[in-house]
This record gives structure tokens, C-alpha cells and sequence, in this order.
């Protein structure tokens, strides 16, 4: 027995409607055994659903499938819950608030929260002292510097990035030959996602390409170190960003302006075997990837 993912997470009460379970999967933000899922992609008994929303990550083990939605006691029991606990209390007061009734932010508080965002939530918190400190000091300091000692660039409009074209500029061939997984095949290609697999259950091996645009990396990077066993910061060809690994599965996103890319190499259900590929080298190969989409990048 198997049901729609949206309609699972939904049942199961991870969203709050039917609708927000449906644009969370269009988003990107919902994977099926480590696979990013559309809505109609199916749930079985065994499954690993994740789930990010709100700044966190959730992830599920499916115990039991439904498709309509039940009380909070009766959905846990549909799942075995596997989420990494939430956010500490210093990683959610770095995070910008708005006060309730404040309305929406100006096109200038935007451009502050975003400049926030971009580094990360901890930096955020550091880069927001140093400018209380700047404001109570009797000297002035217009050296704009961060908190690396570099000049900190005004935050990019949205969408201003560079132009990745059709699945980073990555084939299919080329995905095959780096990640040597054996045979993926391409099933997802649309202007903001690509992916790869090598079985319809989606299973085994899978690589992937995403691009979000006006979406701060720093958010992507801070849900990565709660759920991922290593999160580091990386430098490729001039550009920044971070590098998440855990058994089996490795993934990059680097940032242009206000946008930013991820690939995503999983060994799948075979992570768990003696035989499974080695994480160093499916970081190695999603590390080529990334250099790849950056290279071809317009």
C-alpha cells in the first residue's frame, strides 16, 4: 500500500493543510529517501520522508500509510519520528523578528535582513553585536568590514545570479561518470530542479540539482548542521558556501548574490551495506559538480 507524499504529510500532520503540503514538495523541500519529491511521488511502509519548513527539518520513517488526516495521537503512530531536535534557543534569537502588528518590512529592512541571512544565523547574531558595539563607540567606522575582516557587499536582488541553464550545466553522462553509482537515470528536469536516479522507488542512488533564487543560503546552511553529522564551510572557484555529509550522502549549495544552488549525491538504501561507496568520495564527486555548474554558470 502507498499513498501521495502530499497527501501522507498532510494526514500525518507535519503541515497544516493539504495545499502547504503540495508547495512544500513543488518548493523542493520535501525528500523521499533522500530524493527530492514531487506531490504525486508515492510513500510505502519503510519510506524516509523529510520535511523542511518553518527552519527546521523534519524527517519520518513511514510505520503506516494514510491518507486523510487523523488526531495528533493517531498520526503518531503512522511514522517514526527521527527529527533532530529543534533549533537551540541562541540559533532562534539570532534569527531577525518583526514585531506582531509591525506589518510588512520596508524595502530597506528587507535589504538588512537579508544581508543577515546570508551569513548564517550564528554570524548573524555575531555581525549584529559588532554593529551595536560600532553604535555605542564614540569613534565612527565606515570600513564596513564583516566579521572575516572583508568588506561586506550590499545583499543582490533577487534572481540576480548568474544563469546555471539546464541542470547546472551538468549531463547526464557527466552526473554518471563522477558519482560512479552505477546507472542514473534523469527524471526531474525543469528550470529550477534536476535529478537523478537509478530506480523508480527512488531508493538506491540519486544525485540532484537544485537552484533556489532570492533564498538566503545561511537558513539552508544553519537546517543542514541540525540534521547532518558534518556541515563545513567551503570556498570553490572564488565562490562561498557550505558542505553537508553524513553516512552516504553529501551536499553542497554555493551562494551568487541573493541566490544559491545545492547538489545533492546520495548512495541511497545502499549506504547501509558493506559494499556502499565511501562518503569521501561522494563528497569528491558532488565537490566536481558543484565546480562544474560554477564553470559553465552565465
Amino acid at each position: 500500500m502507498s499513498a501521495r507524499v502530499d497527501a501522507y504529510i498532510w494526514a500525518i500532520r507535519l503541515t497544516k493543510t493539504r495545499s502547504a503540503a503540495g508547495d512544500a514538495c513543488r518548493g523542493g523541500h520535501v525528500r523521499v529517501n533522500g530524493a527530492t519529491a514531487k506531490p504525486a511521488q508515492h510513500v510505502s511502509i519503510g519510506d524516509e520522508v523529510r520535511l523542511r519548513l518553518g527552519g527546521r527539518e523534519r524527517i519520518v520513517e513511514v510505520t503506516q500509510v494514510i491518507t486523510k488526516r487523523v488526531s495528533p495521537a493517531a498520526a503518531s503512530a503512522c511514522y517514526i519520528d527521527k527529527s533532530p531536535p529543534p533549533p537551540a534557543k541562541e540559533i532562534l534569537a539570532s534569527q531577525p523578528r518583526r514585531d506582531r502588528g509591525a506589518g510588512r518590512p520596508t524595502k530597506r529592512e528587507r535589504r538588512e535582513i537579508d544581508k543577515l541571512m546570508r551569513g548564517g544565523f550564528l554570524v548573524s547574531l555575531a555581525v549584529l553585536i559588532a554593529l551595536i558595539g560600532s553604535a555605542c563607540s564614540s569613534d565612527s567606522d565606515d570600513s564596513g568590514g564583516n566579521s572575516n575582516g572583508n568588506a561586506a557587499a550590499p545583499p543582490a536582488k533577487a534572481g540576480s545570479g548568474p544563469f546555471f541553464g539546464e541542470c547546472g550545466g551538468v549531463t547526464t553522462e557527466e552526473v554518471n561518470n563522477l558519482t560512479k553509482l552505477g546507472t542514473l537515470t534523469n527524471t526531474v528536469n525543469n528550470p529550477s530542479v534536476c535529478e537523478w536516479s537509478s530506480s523508480a522507488d527512488r531508493t538506491g542512488p540519486v544525485a540532484s540539482f537544485n537552484w533556489y533564487r532570492g533564498s538566503p543560503i545561511g537558513r539552508e546552511r544553519a537546517t543542514e548542521q541540525l540534521s547532518r553529522e558534518s556541515t563545513k564551510d567551503i570556498e570553490i572557484n572564488g565562490h562561498k558556501g557550505f558542505i553537508a555529509s553524513d553516512t552516504g550522502i553529501c551536499e553542497i549549495g554555493i551562494a551568487f548574490g541573493a541566490d544559491f544552488f545545492e547538489w545533492s549525491v546520495s548512495a541511497g538504501t545502499s549506504s547501509l551495506s558493506a559494499q556502499a561507496p565511501d562518503t569521501q568520495q561522494i563528497c569528491d564527486a558532488t565537490r566536481e559538480l558543484s565546480a562544474m555548474s560554477i564553470e559553465r554558470a552565465s
